[in-house]
């Protein structure tokens, strides 16, 4: 005997409850013809006649009757049951906002990690400029460049960071005087995020008259010019440290200074976490947190 059209079973219920194919073709956002074809469907499934069709209305024969107060309790519950276990699995997805910077040269390279250690949690990854307000309503988590801890969040740092030059090694034979803390003829590079260019030259004594200088709103693209020969750019360990350690950036004049802004990982103090967002919480305290920058010389 073939299984009963679980399609049509659920169109017959929400009809038979309305009384109407049309008010149930505006439950189900589908057409009247399309509840009709189902409930048809049905009819010839069973053998049976379900509706007395008339001009304007629909009604239950008595077969239709019987049968939609044995099935509707048992639909019911089905969808219960699927719905809960949807909420379930929702329950595995993680929301995270992430300034375009770090999400593109610190945590992608380690999305594949991740996948490893928590191959159950969904992670939805927005990176963005624009603050989350973390009020539940759309993310979980955020990591944040802030100057210190927002009192309105829980936030724990996860790097106290320090800011220092850095040019690609094809930049440095280009302009070897960089190694006597010469900038003349030299472009400087500058993004939102560290504008401290006055600061480190006075600290670490430069001297030279630049030529050129570029600023760019995102770091993402600072470094993408510094990795490209453009220039020296002023970054931290953070966003820098990949290509210090595969050799594409090289550190100068051996001085840093404290950054204005650290890296902080935030949430909401009122929201319940899950047992999800707190593994990937986790996650992140373990891979990039500390309090202190990563262990790369400079």
């Amino acid at each position: 005997m073939s299984q009963p059209p679980l399609k049509a079973l659920h169109y017959f219920c929400c009809a038979a409850g309305h009384a109407s194919f049309k008010r149930a073709a505006d439950e189900l956002a589908v057409t009247p013809g399309a509840i009709s074809q189902q409930i048809k469907t049905l009819e010839e499934w069973l053998g049976l006649h379900l509706f007395v069709r008339n001009a304007r209305q629909v009604e239950l024969t008595e077969a239709g009757s019987t049968f939609y107060r044995r099935i509707n309790p048992l639909l019911s519950e089905l969808l219960d049951v699927s719905q809960s276990m949807q909420r379930i699995n929702r329950s595995r997805t993680v929301r995270i906002t992430l300034p375009p910077s770090f999400a593109m040269i610190s945590f992608g390279p380690r999305l594949a990690e991740f996948r490893r250690d928590h191959p159950d949690i969904e992670l939805q990854v927005h990176a963005s400029s624009m603050l989350s307000p973390l009020d539940g309503s759309d993310h979980d988590l955020a990591v944040r460049f802030l100057p210190e801890a927002d009192p309105r969040l829980n936030c724990t740092c996860l790097a106290n960071l320090e800011v220092f030059a850095a040019c690609s090694p094809a930049y440095l034979q280009q302009y070897p005087g960089l190694l006597r803390g010469d900038l003349e003829g030299c472009t400087l590079i500058h993004d939102h995020l560290h504008q401290d260019w006055r600061r480190l030259i006075e600290r670490a004594g430069l001297h030279g008259e630049p030529r050129d200088q570029l600023s760019f709103d995102q770091a993402t693209l600072s470094h993408q010019a510094a990795l490209g020969g453009l220039g020296i750019w002023l970054t931290d360990l953070v966003l820098s440290g990949p290509a210090l350690r595969a050799g594409q950036l090289v550190a100068l004049f051996d001085v840093a200074i404290p950054a204005r802004r650290h890296l902080y990982l935030a949430h909401s103090r009122s929201a319940s976490l899950s047992s999800a967002v707190v593994d990937v919480r986790h996650w992140l305290l373990e891979k990039f947190g500390g309090g202190e920058p990563p262990a790369v010389r400079y």
